[in-house]
């Protein structure tokens, strides 16, 4: 996988954000646009995780392995904490309809598609990384 396919999960991820945000407000589930996008989000993430999937994004994809290495272990574990989340937050204890809960599930599973892509460009990055000689070694 190319880091382009990362680009293309947060992508996806960030426009299902904003239609979840706009499926929450249009069904009452929350009263506004920014609290759907809040900590009380049932359909989408809340924004600071927005925020930081995009720079994460950024990063992960420079060539500089200092750089990429961390934001793809941080995007690894960010998909899993949007996860997790949902059963300390009640995000999936909320009553929703039936669409609702498949669009709930849809968003996670993506959330985790996107652990999964970031933690092969992880392993990927780790791997490529020239072992240390030390002068004097042989090696």
């Amino acid at each position: 996988m190319s880091p382009k396919s990362i680009v293309i999960a947060v992508g996806v991820l960030l426009v299902m954000d904003v239609a979840g945000a706009a499926i929450s407000v249009s069904a009452g589930l929350n009263a506004g646009f920014l609290e759907a996008l809040g900590p009380t989000a049932r359909l989408s993430a809340p924004l600071p995780m927005m925020a930081a999937q995009i720079v994460l994004v950024f990063a992960v994809t420079r060539d500089r392995r200092a750089v990429a290495i961390p934001a793809a272990a941080l995007l690894v574990v960010a998909g899993v904490l949007a996860f997790v989340s949902g059963f300390y937050d009640g995000g999936y204890a909320a009553e929703l309809t039936t669409g609702q809960r498949a669009y709930q599930v849809a968003l996670v599973t993506g959330h985790l598609a996107l652990s999964v892509i970031a933690a092969v460009r992880l392993v990927r990055l780790v791997s490529g990384v020239a072992p240390i000689r030390r002068p004097g070694s042989g090696s």
